[in-house]
């Protein structure tokens, strides 16, 4: 019963994965999402035929990069106080956050040029 209890707890890694893949699964859902409302907008039977409408496409990226913005803030107070034994995991969290804040905000600049589905 003793080497029971001074086994280590599991590490929970798919939380941890998680953790430090959510702004980039973010960024991949903003990508995903817009492409397939173009597409969909544009499309003979779509909603709005004609010229795809920018402001649902304005709402999903404002969305994704608050989301990565409060990623990046929650990864930031972690860092504040850490040290040279900060885990890894802490600055992976924090650097996809701003990668993905970036490549929400530069995966985003075709859907503003858009002026036409033809």
């Amino acid at each position: 019963m003793e080497l029971l209890k001074e086994l280590p707890r599991p590490e929970r890694f798919f939380r941890k994965l998680t953790r430090g893949t959510l702004p980039l699964l973010v960024w991949a859902a903003h990508f995903a999402a817009c492409y397939v409302l173009v597409a969909f907008q544009c499309s003979p039977a779509g909603f709005a035929p004609g010229n795809p409408h920018r402001l649902p496409l304005a709402v999903m990226t404002l969305v994704a990069l608050a989301a990565c913005a409060a990623l990046a803030w929650r990864a930031r107070g972690t860092l504040a106080g850490g040290d040279e034994h900060t885990a890894l995991l802490d600055w992976a969290a924090a650097g996809t956050a701003v990668l993905a804040f970036i490549g929400i905000a530069w995966t985003s600049v075709p859907l503003w040029f858009v002026e036409s589905c033809g």
